[in-house]
């Protein structure tokens, strides 16, 4: 039987418990490829390299060895005639060959590149299915343990992402991110102004929100200059910092409203949740 505490804390519960398998999935990876580097083994298919940024400290970058066995396959990003992305592949025959495939654009492919794309195909789905639970309000106890699946396959996934750009900075963006909640949290749910009940406020996200999806889809078909791509994100940033103001809100305001059920917790959680995991995402693109 669930403990009778306050909205507040049953929120926080939820939300931190989920955040903390992430970041342990995380770093469990990162420690993992920390490790595969000092000891020059492979972890989860991949192989490091370690350089030293400007701050001085070790970066380390993901890598495929080359194949020692023929014929090999090797891929190349290429434009149709229609002008989309597509990847072209070809079969190296020898190591001469794949030199020669190497200096016409080719690349190594991944050969742990399918497990992955399995992984996030999973987090992808089980993702939409905790939006359906908690917005629904279906059953906590599915939902949840939905939740906790999710965020078993997102945290190596982020810890991937950490490793492709400098998992330095990773963390300071990590730090911010933390930064960002709890002053968001304690603003909005001190209802120092009800962000929740405005209505232009409320209108204002929703654009802003569509413009980003709208932004990031015009970006499958089309390229953007790095600092284009590098304002979008600062702009994603300040966007979900409010939105967590907004949240954190009415969080504040169903709680002065008597309502104190998990499954409005859970609600509410996981919407902060999204709110944490997009002001992350658009930060580590900002640092890119």
């Amino acid at each position: 039987m669930f403990l009778q505490t306050t909205l507040l804390f049953k929120t926080i519960l939820i939300l931190s418990s989920q955040l903390v398998i992430v970041l342990v999935t995380s770093f469990a990876l990162l420690k993992g490829a920390k490790r595969a580097y000092e000891n020059n083994t492979s972890y989860f298919g991949m192989w490091f390299r370690g350089s030293v940024n400007m701050k001085n400290q070790l970066n380390l970058i993901p890598y495929q060895k080359p194949p020692t066995h023929f014929p090999a396959e090797m891929n190349k990003d290429i434009k149709n005639e229609e002008g989309k992305n597509v990847t072209e592949s070809k079969l190296a025959m020898s190591a001469e060959h794949r030199l020669d495939l190497m200096r016409e654009g080719y690349k190594d492919s991944w050969s742990a590149s399918g497990a992955y794309l399995t992984i996030f195909a999973a987090w992808a789905i089980s993702l939409f299915a905790c939006m359906i639970f908690a917005n629904y309000q279906i059953n906590i106890y599915v939902g949840m343990a939905l939740f906790t699946f999710n965020n078993f396959l997102f945290g190596p996934l982020l810890g991937l992402m950490l490793l492709n750009i400098d998992e330095n900075d990773g963390y300071r963006a990590l730090k911010i991110v933390l930064m960002v909640t709890v002053a968001t949290g304690f603003i909005g749910f001190s209802d120092i102004y009800s962000f929740s009940e405005s209505s232009l406020l409320a209108i204002s996200l929703s654009i802003s929100l569509l413009g980003l999806l709208a932004f990031n889809f015009v970006r499958i078909f089309k390229d953007f200059s790095r600092n284009t791509i590098r304002i979008k994100a600062i702009f994603g940033a300040f966007l979900f910092s409010v939105f967590l103001l907004f949240d954190f809100n009415l969080l504040s305001k169903k709680a002065e409203m008597g309502i104190n059920d998990w499954d409005t917790a859970f609600q509410i959680a996981f919407t902060i949740y999204l709110d944490i995991v997009n002001l992350l995402l658009e930060i580590l693109e900002a640092m890119d």
